[in-house]
């Protein structure tokens, strides 16, 4: 299955179906590739879910978009389909279905063998290594199994930035892809006004950070859980480079040393830095012109460093400083990380790509 970057819509519960045409349109024409809804909203008005649900579907994939649903008891008995049919799920225009409780493991791994081509969706919370061992040993099909997250309406009740990294990495050690949700800071669903994320901490956070430390915690598929994220948010988690990490910065000096940095990919390699600082791979470049002209002093984390010719080999290095440390007559301060993208220092861990781009230009 294609790495999955959606947004989310909701039938039945007030949008019209030509705002979720729009929508659809919009989150297409800069690359969203996915679509997450529910058929089980217990606030959902059936006859216009029942009447909606189809149509948003269709229109998702006249874009060549997927369609994640979550199903559930309530969904079979709002539609009248056994809760094992996934050709009639298929048929309403399900490409995955999220399995939200009423599966034994035993139907689990019915379900993955499916023949109307439904991809079935697990409940990440759940992956530990017992349950993913017995699902093995019953004989799941893992082309047909995917895993995905929870998103959390209420404050204080989302994912640790331990817990996710954990459970992320149980999944993948069993070879399964893993996604989650992130909220819309333009638009929260009706009724969920502080979001919908699966991490905690994501909920008061700006999106191109969310963004990107979702793909540091793992997530190799993400979705907006809020509805009707604007394009501004969706342009964003569509053009994300998920194997490199991009932080905003605002540079302090112009020259030859900004104009090789901006945009280069470098890799933290293991070993180089730890806490205090995040050193890029590229060392001993000879810049011609401004290196020991750069200023010394204090240096906060969040500042970009590189170091001075009386380091010698070290020269031209480019170094994130990760913790407050004192001034260093040999490190020059060239430029410094925006506030919002602080946080991305301590997830990154060894051996991540990142690049810096200049504030306001993404």
């Amino acid at each position: 299955m294609k790495t999955l970057r959606g947004t989310a819509l909701y039938a039945g519960i007030g949008n019209t179906i030509e705002e979720m045409r729009e929508h659809l349109d919009l989150a297409a024409s800069v690359g969203i590739n996915a679509v997450f809804s529910s058929l089980q909203l217990p606030e959902a008005d059936k006859e216009e879910l029942l009447r909606d649900f189809p149509l948003m579907a269709e229109i998702a994939h006249s874009h060549g978009m997927l369609v994640d649903a979550d199903i559930a008891g309530r969904s079979a008995t709002l539609f009248g389909i056994d809760l094992g049919d996934f050709k009639a799920f298929k048929k309403m225009g399900v490409d995955i279905a999220r399995l939200d409780g009423g599966y034994t493991d035993e139907e689990i791994v019915k379900a993955s063998h499916n023949d109307a081509g439904v991809i079935i969706e697990l409940n990440a919370v759940h992956a530990s290594d017992e349950w993913l061992s017995r699902l093995a040993e019953l004989g799941i099909n893992k082309e047909q199994i995917h895993f995905c997250h929870n998103y959390y309406p209420m404050r204080y009740t989302g994912l640790t930035v331990d817990e996710i990294l954990q459970i992320n990495g149980t999944i993948h050690r069993y070879g399964f892809t893993v996604g989650g949700f992130i909220p819309s800071n333009t638009h929260k669903r009706i009724g969920c006004s502080i979001g919908l994320p699966t991490v905690e901490r994501h909920r008061d956070m700006d999106t191109h950070t969310v963004i990107q430390e979702a793909f540091l915690f793992g997530l190799d598929d993400v979705f907006f859980g809020d509805d009707f994220a604007d394009v501004s948010e969706l342009k964003l988690l569509a053009e994300a480079d998920s194997d490199v990490v991009t932080f905003r910065y605002r540079p302090f000096v112009e020259g030859e040393i900004t104009e090789w940095l901006v945009g280069r990919v470098m890799t933290h390699t293991a070993g180089w830095g730890r806490e205090e600082i995040l050193r890029s791979n590229y060392v001993r470049h000879s810049f011609q012109g401004n290196v020991d002209d750069t200023f010394s002093c204090l240096r906060r984390r969040g500042d970009v460093t590189v170091c001075k010719s009386t380091l010698l080999r070290y020269s031209g290095e480019i170094e994130l400083v990760r913790k407050d440390l004192p001034r260093d007559e040999g490190m020059g301060i060239i430029g410094r990380i925006i506030d919002e993208d602080l946080p991305l220092l301590d997830t990154l861990k060894s051996d991540k790509k990142f690049r810096l781009v200049r504030d306001k230009e993404i």
